[in-house]
């Protein structure tokens, strides 16, 4: 296996069943195994809901993960080689990505990239997106420019996408642009008959506290100017003493020039009209409360100004956009034609190559098929599987899965994908051969991917890298990897049904060989 993402250490607490679980995990193909009831899925269960797939039923779970080029963690980022992954439950689930508190969206959406789930039925794992993804990756694979054009054509239909919301944004201007006009100018008329200015309001402030204070202040000034009739006495006293008297002096001329100045603000303040200020702070008050302050009014003034300038300039600025926009589209539909060409010929050698894989997994042939779709960033194709007359929505559980295993193969084949695979139960219900091919085959895709699957089939078990026994102890559910010996009781466990325990030890040690070939 690569370096690509693997778990690399599990610990779970007051698990359902379980008191604690702590394993250290290997790459390759884990197996997971055990009586029915043992508490596996439970086991599974906990394993996806770290990675935003299930829900949490662990008090405490964690999951120490290799790091891998794949994962964009961005601000969750960490000096440490390796990722930890944390979910806790108490009277809420909260999860931790490095330490660091991550939503339960965000994170299935950071690891989606290295983590997959096959389940029955798991629609993920045969979405169009994928199967496309496949398609262009053997695309890719017969012509290495492909990936080239497609990336710059999600370029050119980002632009295009961009300037035809704006075209219909201004369009729906243009419908109600007289409308929009005569509001915007009503606006700024509003604005204007104020025309407040900044700071305005605070000044005004000030002058009010002065006028409600006048009268006061002209009588303590008038009490206070006694002072200077005691001046001359002051000096006399001083001189008797022998004492220096420019201290009082400029003490005394500071105090004048401060009661001058005073009364000249006096007389100011008699000039003032009080109604007229109080008018236009109420007036002020008016604008502040509808716009929160006379700097946000002026900014939203000069805004209406912008909109106006726009709406009276947009039939020009219309008619250049929408030529714009019918080029792009032209250009945009040419470069999907280009990519729905080079699609067709990859989509025949995906079938050729899925085909043989499902032919190992003792299945019919499909047929892949590229439909036209209405245009979007991944261009005008989806892919169509036809299964002997029958579509993804009406196939059984086990043709499902295998299908998705098989695409996963081909994926991990084409572009060298890797990560983590939890798999559940994709043996179940199948016959001897297929459980050998499936085995086989999950074996092969091991050397990209981290694959741990519950199965009740000795052949999976056998071809595994690491062997997990889930079984109840004392009424308590436990999870440990077996020793070569254990895994050879395990596997004859599995088969036992079918012959004597002695016939099935000897068997499990011949699958077992086999499989370690």
């Amino acid at each position: 296996m690569g370096a690509g993402a693997m778990i690399e250490r599990f610990y779970a607490k007051s698990l359902v069943g379980f008191d604690r679980i702590d394993l250290d995990l290997v790459p390759g193909l884990i197996a997971i195994t055990g009586p029915s009831g043992a508490g596996k899925s439970v086991f599974m269960g906990s394993l996806l809901a770290l990675f935003g797939l299930d829900d949490v039923q662990a008090e405490l779970s964690e999951a120490v993960l290799r790091r891998s080029d794949m994962l964009e963690l961005g601000s969750y980022e960490a000096d440490e080689d390796d990722i930890t992954v944390r979910a806790v439950k108490r009277e809420k689930v909260r999860y931790f990505l490095n330490d660091l508190t991550i939503s339960k969206k965000r994170l299935k959406e950071m690891m989606r990239p290295v983590v997959g789930h096959i389940a029955q039925r798991s629609d993920k794992e045969l979405s169009p997106k994928l199967m496309l993804d496949i398609v262009d990756a053997m695309a890719a694979f017969n012509d290495p420019g492909f990936t080239e054009r497609k990336r710059a054509f999600e370029e050119l239909y980002e632009n295009y996408r961009r300037k035809s919301r704006k075209l219909e944004e201004m369009r729906q201007d243009e419908k109600r642009v007289k409308e929009l006009i005569e509001f915007a100018e009503f606006e700024i008329a509003k604005i204007d008959e104020i025309a407040p200015k900044p700071g305005e309001d605070e000044e005004l402030m000030r002058i009010k506290r002065k006028l409600s204070r006048k009268e006061k202040i002209g009588e303590a000034i008038s009490r206070a100017s006694r002072i200077f009739e005691a001046e001359s006495d002051v000096h006399e006293a001083l001189g008797l003493i022998e004492s220096d008297t420019v201290l009082f002096d400029e003490a005394m001329n500071t105090l004048r020039n401060e009661f001058e100045r005073a009364e000249e603000m006096l007389e100011e303040l008699e000039e003032i009209d009080v109604e007229s200020v109080l008018d236009r702070i109420e007036e002020l008050a008016s604008l502040k409360r509808r716009y929160g302050s006379i700097e946000e009014a002026l900014a939203y003034r000069d805004e209406k100004i912008g909109e106006l300038e726009y709406y009276r300039n947009l039939d020009h600025e219309l008619g250049g956009l929408e030529s714009e926009v019918e080029a792009l589209s032209l250009a945009v539909t040419k470069e999907a034609e280009n990519l729905s060409f080079a699609r067709k010929e990859a989509s025949k050698k995906v079938e050729r190559l899925v085909n043989g894989y499902l032919e190992q997994l003792r299945m019919p042939p499909l047929r892949m098929e590229l439909v036209r779709k209405p245009l979007d960033v991944s261009g005008i194709d989806s892919v169509s599987i036809d299964l002997q007359g029958s579509g993804i929505e009406t196939i059984s559980g086990g043709e499902f899965n295998r299908i998705s295993l098989a695409l996963l193969l081909c994926r991990s084949e084409l572009a060298g994908a890797e990560g983590i695979l939890l798999v559940d139960e994709i043996d179940a219900n199948v016959s001897g051969d297929e459980s050998i091919a499936i085995a086989r085959l999950l074996k092969a895709l091991a050397k990209n991917y981290q694959v741990i699957a519950i199965s009740h089939q000795p052949h999976l078990s056998a071809a595994a890298t690491q062997h997990l026994l889930v079984r109840k102890e004392d009424g308590e559910s436990v999870v440990r990897v077996l020793d070569p010996e254990e895994r050879v009781e395990e596997i004859s466990r599995m088969i036992a049904g079918e012959s004597g325990m002695a016939e099935a030890t000897k068997l499990a040690k011949k699958i077992l060989k086999e499989f370690a070939s």
